[in-house]
């Protein structure tokens, strides 16, 4: 697979700000992901024709799934307004729309785009994370700030997961940063519970 081709695409005359956060046109990046993959297909779950699934309670969430050959990946959003809060009775436009952006969403798994999603969790006082001002992640920021053990064992972990080696992400990947951030937090919920 080609991720760091896909990561390297850079988006930022394409993009658009709602709010506080960064989107990218479904059509755009479908557009470039088949340049990359002109094989590549997508499939929406069609939930018995209502295209999303949950109820007025806690919303709804709509499903996709992007394949690239013997690869698949699936990824799953809820349906939300502009303001990103869940909607309770969704209209067909609405779910179309959620539709789209999980499609977006999806492709980025594969690494097309994928630096705008990281550090969408930070504070708003901290600048959100660019695919050109990132800095590089090192072996000292791993063990003192990130608290990894056996950093020779991490990286051969992140290089074998996400098949780009560390020489690659040393250089502008903000996502690996996004990755330990979830690494701790799934280790705080596990030791708190």
């Amino acid at each position: 697979m080609r991720f760091d081709e896909l990561f390297k695409i850079d988006f930022t005359d394409k993009t658009e700000k709602k709010g506080s956060l960064t989107y990218l046109s479904w059509a755009w990046a479908w557009a470039e992901f088949k340049k990359v993959y002109p094989e590549a297909t997508y499939k929406v779950n069609p939930f018995d024709g209502t295209f999303c699934s949950g109820n007025e309670k806690i919303g709804y969430m709509v499903q996709t799934w992007v394949s690239v050959g013997d690869l698949t990946y699936e990824m799953w959003l809820p349906v939300m307004d502009a303001r990103n809060n869940t909607i309770l009775q969704p209209k067909m436009t609405e779910i179309n729309k959620a539709i789209m952006r999980c499609l977006t969403k999806n492709l980025a798994m594969f690494g097309l785009g994928l630096y705008i999603y990281a550090g969408e969790d930070l504070p708003e006082n901290q600048p959100k994370a660019t695919a050109k001002k990132i800095k590089p992640v090192t072996q000292k920021e791993l063990k003192e700030v990130w608290k990894v053990n056996d950093v020779q064992k991490f990286i051969a972990h992140c290089e074998l997961k996400f098949k780009l080696p560390i020489s690659k992400w040393q250089e502008e990947h903000e996502w690996v940063r996004e990755y330990l951030r979830q690494r701790a937090k799934e280790t705080k919920e596990s030791e708190g519970a």
